[in-house]
């Protein structure tokens, strides 16, 4: 009797996820709003897909698909998290342009890892031309926000490069938050 309450057991707790999943309030509210279009829902349950999290079975091409539906949204941390997917080739074929262009759609929103990763392709030309402008402007945006290295990257940068490029890089600032205040 005892091995076969321990072997209940054990089964039991492996299926858990499983059994539970389509019971979690969190999970069917979030499929819910995802299917009438939320894409901050949408986003939220790509992270679930994304890690196996809350009972939900791992599935990362239905995390992609998600996180694509809210990146074109214009959900931010779907842009940055697309960013990285798309630069380090992680559940999608590796693209630095692609990369390039979701990280700029979270940074002009203000989100300084955006910001930050944005200016590392800049001055690396990675997906990019390479700019030491852009990169200085995009790491004085993350800067501003105390993104971790970013004043390190900066001070080396503008070792690198002359005054005028320095104010340009300053001037720039300002016009590409605004672009995507747009």
């Amino acid at each position: 009797m005892g091995k076969c309450l321990l072997w209940l057991m054990l089964v039991l707790s492996v299926f858990a996820g499983e059994c539970l999943a389509g019971d979690d309030p969190y999970v069917l509210q979030l499929q819910k709003l995802a299917s009438q279009g939320d894409n901050e829902s949408r986003f939220a349950l790509a992270l679930l897909y994304e890690y196996g999290e809350q009972g939900v079975a791992r599935d990362p091409e239905k995390a992609v698909a998600l996180f694509l539906q809210a990146g074109k949204a214009g959900i931010p941390a779907a842009c940055l998290y697309l960013g990285i997917k798309y630069e380090n080739g992680s559940g999608v074929v590796r693209d630095p342009v692609v990369a390039g262009n979701w990280y700029g759609c979270a940074a002009r929103k203000g989100w300084a890892m955006a910001q930050f990763f944005l200016a590392e392709l800049y001055k690396k030309g990675k997906g990019v031309k390479q700019d030491n402008c852009l990169a200085l402007a995009w790491y004085g945006l993350a800067e501003e926000q105390g993104y971790p290295g970013a004043k390190e990257a900066m001070t080396q940068l503008m070792q690198e490069m002359n005054e005028a490029d320095r104010e340009k890089a300053v001037s720039l600032r300002p016009r590409l938050i605004a672009i995507g205040a747009q």
